[in-house]
């Protein structure tokens, strides 16, 4: 694993890892799925940890690409079947309405709430009886109190920073704050685990926009 450290402000760990990306990722084909390859800059095993972040983030203002930043806001917040992900089921459904019978976010919150304490406060975005085609990016969120605040760290497998991450880091960022209110306890940490950071070379140029603009490169 390679740690990234500590941050304040989800923008900042953004460009860091678009950073890292462009100057140390690996060349590689990208095959998720069979008959797909797509060429992409990868780092296997980051991590990174991001405390105090203030949203709206103004580096992710000035960088985000609307369409995108609504659609995953979407996935996250709306309950239904995604066409682009061959209809499985969004973030939100697999959150609160897991294989359409259980809400995990409730069940996480009453089980915080009667015991702060524990150590199996965890959702899990897999549903291993219906994902085929589709296996989820952000795989796993687990809660844990410390010193008081609580914390989540987020278990990714593979996220897209060309495109879509920094929307995860905003969603992520606003899951544990709003879990943190429901369940009394001063917001902590997010700390991210993430198998395959990557960005895809058709991508290329917006991320060397990107880094030009914010002086990391000629």
């Amino acid at each position: 694993m390679h740690d990234l450290g500590k941050f304040e402000k989800l923008g900042e760990l953004w460009i860091r890892i678009l950073n890292e990306l462009y100057t140390n990722g690996k060349n590689e084909i990208y095959t998720d799925n069979p008959g797909e390859e797509y060429e992409v800059k990868e780092l296997m095993g980051l991590t990174a940890e991001i405390k105090d972040a203030v949203l709206p983030d103004d580096i992710i203002e000035r960088y985000k690409v609307q369409e995108e930043y609504d659609w995953m806001v979407r996935n996250f917040t709306v309950q239904e079947e995604v066409e682009k992900l061959n209809n499985q089921n969004s973030y939100a459904s697999r959150l609160y309405s897991y294989m359409g019978k259980k809400d995990q976010v409730k069940w996480l919150i009453e089980k915080l709430k009667q015991n702060p304490k524990t150590r199996s406060a965890t959702l899990t975005m897999f549903e291993p009886l219906t994902d085929e085609w589709y296996i989820p990016c952000v795989s796993l969120l687990d809660f844990q109190e410390e010193n008081g605040k609580l914390n989540m760290t987020a278990y990714c497998r593979a996220l897209d920073f060309g495109c879509k991450a920094y929307i995860n880091l905003v969603m992520l960022w606003i899951i544990l704050n709003n879990i943190s209110k429901d369940v009394d306890m001063p917001c902590g940490k997010l700390v991210l685990v993430i198998k395959s950071a990557h960005y895809y070379l058709r991508d290329k140029d917006k991320v060397e926009n990107i880094l030009k603009l914010e002086k990391l490169l000629d």
